[in-house]
């Protein structure tokens, strides 16, 4: 892991210890704005409520599934692997850890679109 992950997972650390409830929902409306086909995320109303308090926030990246939620002012974190529909496991991390995989997997994916968009140009240019 290099330097500049840990400063990033610590970081990420600090920010959500300090109010893990507000930063999640923070961080779930940004996912969705930048992400809306691949980000869900869940609310839980109260029965007089009209507006909803976030409670988790799931990210769909190829076969992983990222979950991350609050629970008793605690984050928790799982990424799930599914195929075709069907969860084949579920593993518990930290936070922290989560955040890493995260990280790694959406730079995969962005390296992979432009790949995909070089490709293209290149194809529309011949």
């Amino acid at each position: 892991m290099s330097d500049l992950d840990f400063d990033m997972q610590a970081a990420w650390l600090r920010r959500f210890s300090s109010d893990a409830a507000s930063n999640l929902g923070a961080f779930a409306l940004r996912l969705k704005e930048a992400l809306p086909e691949l980000v869900t995320v869940r609310e839980q109303k109260g029965f007089f409520s009209k507006t909803g308090k976030i409670v988790g926030v799931t990210i769909e990246l190829g076969e992983n599934l990222y979950r991350l939620d609050i629970s008793g002012g605690r984050l928790q974190a799982s990424i799930a692997m599914v195929v075709r529909g069907i969860t084949l496991n579920t593993k518990t991390l930290d936070p922290a850890s989560w955040f890493a995989r995260l990280a790694e997997e959406t730079k995969k994916a962005s390296a992979q679109a432009q790949s995909l968009s070089a490709s293209l140009q290149q194809f529309m240019a011949s």
